[in-house]
């Protein structure tokens, strides 16, 4: 079991830290709200396949917003933004918690919950 929750936090930090990273070098990023569903398109489906070179915060796992809002509403997740405490006092999503990049890049995660999935954004 300790291996597990070892495994899980050493993963939360490495997603988390890839998200920093990618949100730190993209300056402005689009907006959870105006982002876009980000699921597999079918097998049969018509979309194009383009091959552009994916950098980190291409690899991080994407979410829409219609999955965001009932992973929250159902206790199953929380946002945070990771922005700092200037960006968030001027606008937040409602409900998120004020979580700066620099407390996930030293490793800082005790106030985040181990049981509930992290939903990051800095924009």
């Amino acid at each position: 079991m300790k291996m597990v929750l070892k495994l899980g936090g050493a993963s939360l930090i490495a997603a988390l830290a890839i998200s920093a990273a990618g949100c730190s070098k993209s300056g402005a990023a689009p907006n959870l709200a105006d982002a876009a569903p980000t699921s597999t398109p079918p097998a049969n489906s018509t979309a194009p396949n383009l091959s552009v070179p994916q950098n980190a915060e291409d690899k991080m796992p994407r979410i829409s917003v219609e999955e965001a809002k009932k992973l929250v509403a159902d206790g199953k997740a929380v946002i945070i933004d990771v922005r700092g405490a200037d960006g968030y006092k001027m606008s937040h999503i409602k409900g998120a918690l004020d979580f700066p990049i620099t407390r996930i890049e030293s490793g800082d995660l005790k106030d985040l919950p181990k049981d509930k999935r992290i939903i990051a954004y800095c924009a």
